[in-house]
């Protein structure tokens, strides 16, 4: 059964019920005004009263025995109450006996806890010094199980002791130098710790990820053995070690958090964090921390370089730069992925130093920052770049070529035709001897040689000379292999990986502008304000690399090709036809500047950000280039005096015949066909075809307007043999410039192409350097223009050699009445079945050349220049015939067998019958008839010839049979006109 509870004690007030009712009730009897009311007041009054009465004996009668049980209770309580004061009493009486007893034996008791308290204090000294005298080895113990913040606390411990409460201890000054110097040496030891962090460790995953890419795997060097371990074990480890991190962040329980039994099954990245943590905290405690960063601050580019020594010697001890095509390449990203892993490190650093500055409340102390780092990063870069781009040499090397610079004479004078000087022939010719080609191969090693080869007459070159000599100009910028050929032992005391050379910076200019971009990034470059190593690329590639390398070559390459005449003569050998792909010869001199474009092409693209400048340059290379070709051209067709002249080239500078040529057919669809060559279709030899919309006749008309056009412009003159090119090289020279002049418009042309697209270089956003590094409109323009004007040159050079094979049948074909000169073929008495001398002669030049230019041109162009010509010697066979006072059956004969040489010959050339020649034998056969036969034949076959043609065979005929009465020829004449005014023309007329 529960105890009883006492009842919570009521509140009255005077509007409740209790003593206020009590009064309420007196007030309402007294203010009855009647006995009814009082009356009736009272009953309502008894009645609640039996009401109350009534419950209170239900209470009663319900609570009886709790009632029964307090009463006891409460007597209990009451009498122990009493009991206890008597206890009470009776302890405050023997306390002040105590009291008085104490007073009488003070004194004593003072003495006495005195002498205690001084024997406690010794005691704890005697222990202080003998934990002193354990403090070196302690210190040793916890350094040895690197332990760090243990062997502080206890060595900032005991200093703070032997300095403090023991400082008067005479006996302690040696232990007290002692503990000073194992502070310092602690000191060195967290700062070798700490650098061990920073430098070494910090980079182990980028080595090992580079290791794993490589063929020698987890090398010792540079992984860990975590394989064997269990994963519960480093699972636990580094719950730990986040916890102590974690604590050692809050200052709580600092040693407790060090204790790690096995750093090997912490992972790394996390233990670097724990270590670098432990050792600024220690820094904090021995009160190092200003001088620790001051250390660190310098010694950071000591130990760039150190790592960047120890990845070289790992890379060549692992003999690396054999196996890879740019070994500079992976070094150079090896290295700045450790830069980064470095920096990530020192962020770690600088971030846990201003937790221990607000800690131990350092004053004074300004740490360094990452803009600190990148600066000294960069110098290591300028320093390793400057190993490996040859920096240091490349003045000593300009100084010495510029000292043999040769003054520029004028190249026009090197294509002037000159007298033919009397050939001397050697018994002994020494050009193929050993000793010769040991002297040839020592040009490339030394400036001197090189510079005399420069300086030699241009007349004693040969083609492998001329070679030489061209590529010899550009054997110091190819410089040595990019992969190096040195021997392990020479890069291993030179501690480089590939041999120094100024072109490197091609291969490595993109990647460094990567990480130039990130380094920017990190030290918050503002725009226009690149950083250091920026600028030193910058200024290296233009103030060296370009000006001093690239460009300077280009200048010596030029220089080369003005100053040597056979370069107009050399060709390219076979092996090179087919590295260009080209099926015809080109000159070597354009093969040789195609490359220089192909190499200022190749630098754009490797250094975009400088294509404004390498384009400045190869347009002047190409405007030198243009001068020489146009030289090179006058030199071959401009006699050396000027009252003389080449015909075919007078006839193409008449504007009236140039338009003239270039708007017939054939030279649209020749010119049709080499654009379509260049969009890469391929052309075969019975495609050389005219285009499908020119009709056979419409062949024959434009043959026949070409024949007229010049046959009127030459009028009745001839052409003497010193306007007319006889040498066959010459023609061959003219036809191998064409092509030369043609396919190096086409390079150009394409060049200028790529260049209006955006230059992709693989970069994001270099500041100055944008990733799509677009060429200004006017330079692409420039670039054009010259193509166009190569392209012009080509044109000129082949309507030179169209208008000459003309030329040359005008000059062996025709009769030069002013000079009393009646043809060759005409009035000869030799044997009728062969054909003229002339005609002879002609004939074997139309195989010559087609012979020439069959080896140097391309199928198409032997076609243009072939094509039409059969028209032309027919209309000038049949001319003939206007000098002829009489005919007969020797003459016709001799005539049919010249146009039937010139038909064979030329049927040879261009694959088709030349019927315009069976019409000059027709009319030659036209001469034996009769004046009637005549007549009727054209009435019965129809025309084939004009009426002055056949005015002109009448007249013959009419000779041939002594027919000299005035009215016969007339009457002749006027049938004659009749048959013409009403026949059409049946055949072709030539």
């Amino acid at each position: 059964m529960p105890p009883p509870v006492k009842p919570p004690r009521g509140k009255y007030g005077k509007d409740e019920a209790g003593c206020g009712f009590l009064v309420n009730v007196i007030k309402s009897l007294g203010f009855s005004e009647t006995n009814e009311e009082r009356q009736k007041e009272k009953q309502k009054i008894e009645k609640e009263f039996k009401r109350s009465d009534q419950r209170l004996n239900d209470l009663v009668s319900n609570h009886d025995h709790e009632l029964s049980q307090v009463i006891p209770l409460f007597t209990q309580i009451t009498t122990e109450i009493a009991a206890s004061r008597e206890r009470i009493h009776a302890v405050k009486e023997n306390l002040s006996a105590c009291k008085r007893l104490l007073q009488c034996r003070r004194e004593e008791l003072k003495k006495m806890w005195t002498d205690a308290v001084q024997h406690k204090h010794v005691l704890s000294m005697l222990e202080q010094i003998n934990d002193l005298r354990k403090v070196p080895q302690i210190v040793v113990n916890y350094t040895s199980k690197r332990q760090y913040l243990h062997a502080s606390k206890t060595l900032n411990d005991a200093l703070t002791l032997i300095n403090g409460p023991l400082q008067e201890v005479e006996g302690l000054n040696d232990l007290r130098s002692d503990l000073i110097v194992r502070r310092q040496l602690l000191y060195q030891r967290l700062h070798e710790e700490l650098v061990q962090q920073l430098y070494y460790n910090s980079v182990n995953e980028v080595m090992s990820a580079f290791q794993r890419s490589n063929l020698n795997r987890l090398n010792t060097n540079f992984t860990r053995g975590m394989g064997t371990r269990r994963s519960t074990d480093r699972i636990e480890a580094t719950s730990r070690v986040r916890h102590a991190l974690k604590e050692m962040s809050q200052g709580v329980n600092l040693l407790q958090s060090e204790i790690i039994e096995d750093v090997d099954l912490i992972d790394p990245e996390l233990s670097m964090i724990y270590f670098i943590a432990v050792i600024l905290e220690c820094f904090g405690m021995l009160g190092k921390v200003s001088e620790a960063l001051e250390k660190i601050r310098i010694g950071i580019q000591t130990e760039l370089l150190e790592v960047v020594h120890n990845t070289t010697h790992h890379m060549i001890d692992q003999n690396l730069p054999s196996n890879e095509q740019y070994p500079l390449l992976t070094l150079l990203d090896i290295i700045f992925k450790q830069f980064k892993a470095i920096a990530k490190t020192h962020a770690l650093v600088l971030k846990n130093f201003l937790a221990i500055v607000q800690k131990y409340q350092v004053v004074g102390s300004q740490p360094y920052d990452l803009t600190d780092f990148w600066s000294q990063a960069q110098s290591v870069l300028q320093l390793l770049l400057t190993d490996y781009l040859d920096i240091q040499n490349a003045s000593a090397d300009d100084d010495i070529q510029n000292s043999y610079i040769e003054p520029i004479r004028n190249m026009n004078s090197y294509f002037l035709r000159r007298k033919v000087p009397s050939i001397k022939k050697s018994l002994f010719k020494f050009d193929k001897s050993a000793n010769l080609i040991n002297k040839n191969y020592s040009l490339t090693d030394t400036a001197d040689p090189m510079q005399k080869e420069h300086r030699r007459s241009a007349s004693d070159v040969s083609n492998d000379n001329l070679n030489f000599i061209l590529n010899a100009t550009s054997s110091k910028s190819a410089g040595s292999s990019f992969k190096g050929s040195q021997t392990n032992d020479q890069r291993r005391q030179k501690l480089l990986i590939c041999s120094p050379d100024q072109g490197v910076i091609t291969k490595v200019y993109l990647p460094l502008m990567t990480y130039i971009q990130e380094i920017e990034a990190f030290m918050k470059c503002k725009p226009g304000q690149p950083c250091s190593l920026h600028d030193f690329i910058d200024n290296y590639i233009k103030e060296t690399f370009l000006s001093k390398g690239h460009n300077s070559n280009l200048q010596v390459c030029i220089d080369t090709l003005s100053k040597n005449q056979e370069a107009w003569r050399a060709i390219i050998s076979a092996e090179e036809m087919k590295e260009l792909g080209l099926t015809r010869p080109v000159l070597q001199s354009t093969a040789r500047v195609e490359r220089c474009l192909m190499e200022t092409k190749h630098l754009i693209q490797d250094l975009p950000c400088f294509s404004e400048e390498l384009l400045k340059t190869v347009c002047c290379l190409l405007k030198d280039y243009r001068e020489i070709c146009q030289a090179a051209y006058r030199g071959v067709v401009q006699p050396d005096t000027e009252d003389k002249r080449i015909y075919s080239v007078a006839w193409l500078k008449d504007e009236d015949i140039s338009r003239f040529l270039k708007t017939l057919p054939n030279w649209t669809d020749l010119k049709s066909s080499s654009h379509r060559l260049r969009q890469g279709k391929k052309l075969q030899r019975h495609n050389f075809e005219a285009s499908e919309e020119e009709s056979p006749l419409q062949v024959q008309q434009r043959n026949i307007r070409e024949a007229e056009m010049l046959t009127s412009n030459l009028g009745e003159g001839g052409i003497s043999q010193q306007e007319i090119l006889t040498d066959i090289s010459v023609l061959k020279e003219l036809a191998i410039l064409q092509e030369s002049m043609e396919w190096f418009s086409m390079e150009i042309s394409g060049f200028a192409n790529e260049l209006r697209c955006p230059l992709v270089n693989g970069l994001s956003a270099v500041p100055d350097c944008a990733a799509y590094v677009a060429v200004k409109d006017g330079t692409i323009k420039v670039l054009t223009n010259l193509a166009l004007e190569f392209d012009e040159l080509a044109n000129i050079c082949l309507l030179v050699l169209h208008l000459e094979v003309r030329v040359q049948c005008f000059h062996y074909l025709r009769t030069n009445p002013q000079n009393g000169r009646v043809d060759s073929f005409i009035n000869t008495k030799e044997d009728v079945l062969e054909p003229d001398r002339q005609v002879q002669i002609l004939t074997k030049r139309l195989a010559e050349m087609d012979e020439a230019f069959s080896a140097t041109l391309h199928a198409r162009k032997t076609r243009y220049i072939f094509e039409g010509l059969a028209h032309l010697a027919a209309r000038i066979l049949i001319q003939a015939s206007n000098y002829l006072e009489s005919i007969d059956q020797v003459t016709v004969q001799r005539m049919c067998r010249n146009a039937l040489s010139l038909q064979q010959t030329l049927s040879n050339i261009t694959g088709s019958r030349e019927v315009a020649l069976d019409q000059a034998k027709q009319f030659y056969e036209l001469l034996c008839m009769e004046p009637d036969i005549i007549l009727t034949t054209i009435v019965e076959q129809g025309s084939q010839f004009t009426e002055m043609q056949y005015l002109n065979a009448l007249q013959l005929s009419c000779k041939a049979r002594d027919i000299t009465d005035s009215n016969t020829l007339a009457n002749y004449q006027q049938r004659l006109s009749d048959i013409l005014g009403a026949k059409p023309f049946a055949g072709v007329v030539v």
